[in-house]
């Protein structure tokens, strides 16, 4: 089945970022909107299971002589057993939206925490990928009057296929609108309905984390649970996670902020002059110690793209870029945040090193861009730079239209 084919695009074109993004319409509590996701996504999420073979990070986990499929059962029920419990106990809304998840999919559900365990195999200490960069700007700074954030989602090309965009209608909590992959219950970067909205990008503190829960699962419960940035930055500080992160925060009254963790620390960063940028390497004084060394470089353990390069190289160019291009300006519309975003360097030609990521691992595979005091989201599922966005308008009213977004250049 050919990626075009799995459901989460419409239209014409030929590939994913010429085609506009579809809106999944989730609705009732959390185990319902699981069923309703893992029904919707069925075909997506059993065709993310069956080419895991293909991914290569996982590959890597796998001892040289077991077959794949056999290592794939064992690493399942490991990832079952290690943090369904946990779930259960800090946040049991996902665990009751991941049981929802494997019976609309039909899919066993320790198969799905095999899923979420690939976010902590790719930030562990073999495997540290520098993927993704977000900017947040003030409303002093914007052109449009409000706060915007930006993102590129920096990935393996293996996931682009599964990305998928969630309205959840929730009757628990806060209702949400977020960008993940199919199988997932978190998510990595979304709004709610009160305007709050979160990015994450990959943070690799190096300090040995304590639990076993994602921080796609933190962030989903960041959103669902609070409405602005003061209540989202104590609440992410204090969460239950595995892994690091850098996280940048906004909310519909003009607060931005951006959250750096490790699995046990956590050091908060506030706009310098109207601007917040985040790329992969701690900027917080307390975070430095706990980060990668700047001189760290990739070994034969690694992915083999990586082998021989500076672990820190890609994001502490990305985040030079990105400041030299913002210093040129003192407000921004979307399209200036865009031509940023879809930067290709001085040379003109996207690499590993450039804001618009084209390296020969990780690529920039979804893009978007969210104002906070519209409740707006624009998502394209490809590089920024030869993409069209899809623009979802506060989808938190109910329309006649059904919800969906509209085509934006």
């Amino acid at each position: 089945m050919e990626a075009l084919d799995l459901g989460t695009t419409l239209g014409g074109g030929d590939t994913p970022g010429r085609r506009q993004v579809r809106l999944f319409d989730l609705q009732g509590n959390h185990y319902e909107m699981g069923y309703q996701q893992g029904l919707q996504m069925r075909e997506i999420i059993r065709h993310f299971f069956s080419h895991l073979r293909h991914c290569e990070s996982l590959r890597r986990k796998k001892p040289f002589l077991l077959p794949f499929r056999t290592y794939e059962a064992l690493a399942s029920r490991r990832a079952f057993r290690e943090t369904a419990q946990e779930l259960s106990e800090y946040y049991p809304h996902q665990k009751a939206r991941m049981e929802g998840i494997a019976k609309g999919a039909g899919i066993g559900e320790p198969l799905l925490f095999l899923a979420l365990a690939m976010e902590t195999f790719v930030a562990e200490a073999d495997y540290r990928l520098g993927a993704c960069t977000a900017v947040g700007i003030t409303s002093e700074r914007s052109a449009i009057g409000e706060p915007v954030v930006i993102k590129n989602l920096d990935r393996p090309a293996f996931f682009r296929p599964y990305y998928v965009t969630r309205l959840n209608r929730s009757t628990e909590t806060a209702s949400t609108l977020d960008v993940t992959i199919a199988p997932l219950a978190g998510c990595h970067d979304g709004l709610n309905e009160h305007g709050l909205c979160i990015t994450s990008n990959y943070g690799h503190g190096t300090d040995l984390p304590t639990c076993s829960i994602p921080v796609s699962v933190l962030v989903q419960e960041a959103l669902e649970n609070c409405a602005t940035t003061q209540e989202a930055v104590s609440f992410l500080c204090a969460g239950k996670r595995s892994t690091g992160a850098i996280l940048l925060v906004a909310d519909a009254g003009g607060e931005l902020a951006t959250v750096e963790l490790s699995p046990n620390f956590s050091g908060v960063r506030q706009p310098e002059e109207g601007i917040l940028i985040n790329a992969n390497h701690y900027r917080c004084r307390e975070m430095i110690s706990y980060d990668v060394p700047h001189n760290a470089f990739y070994t034969s353990r690694n992915i083999q793209a990586f082998r021989g390069v500076r672990v820190r190289e890609s994001s502490e160019l990305r985040y030079t870029r990105v400041e030299q291009l913002l210093s040129e300006r003192e407000a921004f519309s979307l399209g200036d945040l865009l031509r940023v975003f879809s930067d290709h360097g001085e040379s003109g030609r996207g690499d590993d090193n450039t804001v618009c990521r084209h390296g020969p691992y990780l690529t920039t595979s979804c893009s978007l861009i969210m104002l906070p005091r519209s409740r707006r989201m624009l998502v394209a599922y490809g590089h920024p730079c030869d993409s069209v966005f899809t623009d979802f308008l506060n989808p938190f009213v109910a329309e006649e239209s059904g919800g969906e977004g509209g085509a934006a250049g």
